[in-house]
């Protein structure tokens, strides 16, 4: 591999939606921060396993550029997208400083119209902590 910046490149552009699944966890776990803009992008794809492996690669990234694309992912139609996607953020929330995170987390918690992003919600505040992270559960999820 001469560029694997490039390679990996080549390969998230792939109409092969395991050889993107593949990509993006390989630039994950190589922690490739020049690739967030691409893992970001990859949680709107039309597949639903390349958009869990985004979400678990930006995990490791650990860049608070992607809490409001991870947010947005808590509304996913598929529960390994929410579930890496909340795991996520509850990773930048402890790793970082949770009022990066709960705010944004508490919005979704307040749509009473989506029960599932409201329950990863619930988890993800859950596991955050904190004081408010508390108020939030005490107001809006009942």
């Amino acid at each position: 591999m001469d560029n694997p910046i490039a390679e990996i490149l080549a390969q998230i552009a792939s109409p092969d939606p395991r050889k993107r699944a593949i990509a993006l966890a390989v630039a994950g776990r190589l922690r490739l921060h020049p690739l967030l803009d691409r893992m970001i992008m990859a949680l709107d794809d039309k597949d639903a396993d390349v958009r869990a492996t985004a979400a678990w690669a930006l995990d490791l990234l650990g860049s608070p550029v992607s809490v409001p694309a991870l947010v947005k992912a808590l509304y996913d139609a598929s529960f390994s997208v929410r579930s890496n996607a909340g795991w996520a953020l509850v990773h930048l929330g402890q790793r970082m400083t949770a009022h990066m995170v709960v705010p944004d987390v508490v919005d979704v918690l307040r749509d009473l119209r989506h029960a599932e992003a409201r329950h990863m919600a619930y988890l993800v505040i859950m596991r955050i902590g904190g004081e408010d992270a508390q108020r939030a559960i005490a107001l809006y999820w009942k």
